[in-house]
């Protein structure tokens, strides 16, 4: 039986790995196949190890590894095929092959231009941080963690976060939170 595991890098920021979960909901929904997993090279949960083993219990005898990157960098090509080396070793039963990063497929340059057309002005940029602390892990690695915004472990009163917004908003401007 083949499963498919998106996988992604994974992040600090709680919550920004909402998008690959809808993708994973969507495949699973579409029903091509009958196991659809989401799992993370670092930080955000589940590791991609722990998936795989999702994908054994249920019975998977391939597993399709679709990476959820745009370009074949580093994490693509050093990353995954070290991810899956160890899989392999841990779960012998189990053929693994890995899909293509997702690259220029057409569908993509829509989705860029759909994107475009609903760019936001500079103090929109950070509407993504609002939404992130719903999906609240409080790690003290995430950026909000310890600021205003965290609803787990937010800033004692009295706090001075103004330097954590600073790095959190310049972050966020310029691509930087993982």
């Amino acid at each position: 039986m083949d499963a498919v595991i998106l996988l992604s890098h994974g992040s600090v920021l709680c919550g920004s790995g909402e998008a690959l979960w809808a993708h994973a909901s969507r495949l699973n929904y579409n029903g091509k196949y009958e196991i659809v997993e989401v799992g993370y090279l670092n930080y955000s949960e589940p590791p991609f190890l722990e998936s795989v083993s999702r994908c054994a219990l249920e019975g998977a005898t391939r597993v399709i590894v679709a990476p959820y990157f745009l370009a074949p960098g580093k994490f693509a090509k050093v990353d995954v095929p070290k991810a899956i080396a160890e899989a392999e070793a841990s779960f012998p039963g189990i053929q693994f092959v890995l899909a293509e990063v997702i690259g220029a497929d057409p569908a993509l340059a829509d989705a860029l231009l759909e994107a475009a057309e609903r760019a936001a002005p500079p103090e929109r940029w950070n509407d993504d941080l609002k939404s992130a602390s719903a999906h609240c892990r409080a790690s003290d690695l995430c950026p909000l963690f310890g600021t205003p915004n965290c609803p787990r472990q937010p800033a004692p009163p009295g706090t001075d976060t103004t330097s954590v917004s600073t790095e959190v908003s310049t972050a966020v401007s310029v691509g930087g939170v993982q």
